[in-house]
């Protein structure tokens, strides 16, 4: 491993900024029909980075802009769709109840 990739040792007890979530980044963009999703046992954790999303929680919606945050709960069914030209946001799954 060369200087410019090596790693610096984590102190023992750190945790990463993702507390053991795995992220998965997504582009949304309008016009595609949005597809039902449900997680059985994690959370999922959205933040959305650019445009505007619309997110559906049981019938419920919500417009999400840069920035702004939400978690679906374990078992809830949703869907998730750009509200202007595209869409782009970081989500993450945690075990429920955590």
């Amino acid at each position: 491993m060369s200087p410019s990739t090596a790693r610096a040792p984590r102190p023992a007890g750190a945790t990463t900024a993702t507390y053991g979530a795995a992220l998965t980044f997504e582009t949304l963009v309008a016009g595609e029909p949005p597809r039902s999703r449900v997680q059985p046992s994690d959370d999922t954790l959205l933040r959305v980075i650019a445009g505007v999303v619309c997110v559906t929680v049981r019938g419920a919606e919500r417009l999400l802009a840069p920035g702004d945050e939400t978690v679906i709960p374990a078992g809830s069914q949703h869907t998730l769709e750009s509200a202007g030209l595209e869409a782009r946001l970081v989500s993450g799954l945690r075990p429920a109840n955590r």
